[in-house]
């Protein structure tokens, strides 16, 4: 049990969501070699064209025993003492983080990769961690609003289906006729 890993492909991590949606169990023996390594609270960020422009990028949570590994073409990115591993998921994943980072790109087309370089030198801003609470939570609220209007637009599309249906049933069942 304590050599179990969480396994996480190219293919688990949903670039809309920017979450791990499904990962396997393996042993650590079996990916301890050829995979990047990770643990909960780092975040995984697509390293290859066209991955890294679709936002496949993730927060590691809940792997199993705590360690995952994945796809080599992860990068690995490791919050520090003064910062949320949240707030680096969300600028990390920002397009205009994106943008940048495909600027430069290292490589031939269609094999294209964002070098180490790039995240080593690359500057983000830092505030306080109370402050990075702060603007965490107005996300969280403001996201939390999104997903309502999202659910009641799936609701009156739902309720629009259905209404035509019903209208065009009604318009067909009828016994009127179109020529005079």
């Amino acid at each position: 049990q304590e050599d179990l890993v969480s396994f996480v492909p190219m293919k688990a991590v949903d670039d809309i969501a920017g979450k791990i949606i499904t990962s396997e169990i393996r042993t650590y023996a079996e990916v301890m070699k050829g995979y990047t390594y990770f643990m909960d609270g780092d975040v995984i960020f697509a390293r290859i064209t066209p991955c890294m422009e679709n936002g496949k990028t993730a927060l590691a949570r809940n792997l199993m025993n705590g360690v995952g590994f994945g796809s080599t073409e992860f990068h690995v990115l490791r919050p520090g003492p003064k910062l949320i591993p949240e707030w680096l998921y969300i600028l990390v994943r920002h397009r205009a983080f994106r943008n940048d980072a495909a600027e430069h790109f290292k490589g031939t087309a269609g094999q294209q990769r964002v070098p180490e370089s790039f995240l080593k030198k690359k500057i983000i801003v830092v505030p306080p961690i109370f402050e990075q609470r702060g603007i965490l939570a107005e996300l969280n609220v403001l996201q939390a609003e999104i997903d309502q209007i999202k659910r009641l637009q799936v609701e009156a599309a739902y309720e629009l289906h259905a209404l035509s249906s019903a209208i065009l049933n009604r318009a067909f069942n009828e016994k009127t006729s179109f020529i005079n």
